[in-house]
């Protein structure tokens, strides 16, 4: 299990990119590239449940952390995410510290939160290292709650302020659609918002993240932003085959 080091949450800029066609060949080149973390998508990518665990295990002997986005808070799914291996969940659509304090119960074990117990699961190498694994994972397992919406950023101090939360992550294209400016990152309304998580973040001792693009990430890091995302596997795979194939009709 290679968590994400938490001294290294504020002071250093981690670099991430999202993971959505499902595909452990896709997972295994980006933890050979030397991600500081990735995002394996089960919300809006194409990957099963049932992949998930292949994708995992792509990371073996990575130094790279997986985390998994989720649909929602079920703490059965946070459970069979968790005991696959990941080093911490990204949950969609926070809008409330209420919603923070579910998706913070559904990842720490008891007293803290409500995460059924295992031995024989693959995050405890099957059982070999289950106490090492029950005294760390509390600690160390990642809690990244999405801000999608302008009521969540109004929200944005009391969810940064619940106990658990580790990264507030600001999903851009939700959030400019629900500002009524559908992607469109430039406006000063739409930075307000931004400014509004980093500083909740500040206040409260928790990391900004944002799914950047490379117009704005060198924006977004001076802002204030260290959890740090940009493109995808599909973005990767879409830009390089288009260019092969204009160079391709140029000759």
């Amino acid at each position: 299990m290679h968590w994400i080091d938490r001294s290294k949450l504020q002071t250093k800029t981690l670099a991430g990119t999202f993971l959505n066609l499902g595909s452990a060949n896709s997972v295994e080149i980006a933890g050979q590239l030397g991600f500081d973390w990735l995002l394996i998508d089960l919300e809006h990518g194409s990957g099963s449940w049932s992949e998930l665990r292949s994708q995992l295990q792509a990371l073996s002997g990575s130094q790279t952390a997986p985390i998994v986005r989720v649909r929602s808070a079920d703490p059965d799914a946070v459970k069979f995410v968790l005991d696959s291996g990941a080093a911490g969940v990204m949950f969609p659509w926070i809008s409330s510290p209420e919603d923070a304090a579910a998706a913070v119960s559904s990842v720490k074990y008891p007293p803290v939160g409500k995460r059924g117990v295992a031995q024989g699961i693959r995050a405890t190498d099957y059982g070999r290292n289950w106490q090492q694994y029950f005294h760390e994972a509390n600690e160390n397992t990642l809690v990244v709650v999405q801000i999608e919406t302008p009521e969540a950023v109004a929200r944005a101090q009391q969810i940064a302020g619940t106990d658990g939360v580790d990264v507030l992550f600001v999903g851009p294209l939700d959030l400019s659609v629900n500002l009524g400016c559908p992607g469109d990152f430039s406006g000063q309304r739409f930075r307000d918002q931004l400014a509004a998580v980093v500083e909740a973040c500040h206040q409260h001792g928790k990391t900004a993240g944002i799914l950047s693009r490379p117009d704005f990430v060198a924006e977004h890091v001076e802002l204030g932003f260290r959890f740090v995302a940009l493109g995808s596997d599909i973005g990767a795979v879409t830009s390089g085959l288009s260019a092969n194939l204009q160079c391709l009709k140029s000759l």
